[in-house]
């Protein structure tokens, strides 16, 4: 099953001021704003997982919560212009107040590797249920 990682391999932790910690940017955020990127890796290996930039899709994660989403933010993969990430649609903390609830962490903190080990992931699954819906598992 396809995985998203909740951290950067590259830096070997959690950006300080994007994806789960987009809220501490200094840009146009809440504190609480996230988004789960979408890295290149996963797109070159599930191209066809995910439709494309712009869309809206429907989650529904593992404890029954249901979300809008939206594939926002551009990269480059072969020419093709892709989504880069995943927010929530409408609300961008939506996401971030959900999945800090779901570590047991305040939403006006900073998400660390640390945190994501200690509530015992640093991915979600991700599957497709149908057209546009999609299963999120973020259980321990």
């Amino acid at each position: 099953m396809p995985r998203l990682e909740l951290f950067s391999p590259r830096q070997g932790g959690v950006p300080t001021r994007s994806g789960l910690n987009w809220g501490f940017a200094d840009a146009h955020v809440s504190t609480a704003d996230a988004y789960i990127a979408l890295r290149k890796d996963f797109l070159v290996r599930f191209p066809t997982f995910f439709p494309p930039h712009g869309s809206i899709i429907h989650v529904v994660w593992d404890d029954g919560v249901r979300m809008n989403c939206l594939l926002e933010g551009t990269q480059e993969i072969n020419g093709d212009i892709v989504p880069k990430q995943i927010s929530t649609y409408d609300d961008k903390s939506e996401l971030g107040v959900y999945l800090r609830d779901r570590m047991g962490i305040a939403y006006n903190h900073r998400i660390t590797i640390n945190d994501l080990w200690d509530y015992g992931r640093t991915d979600i699954e991700v599957s497709l249920l149908d057209d546009g819906s999609y299963y999120f598992d973020f259980s321990v």
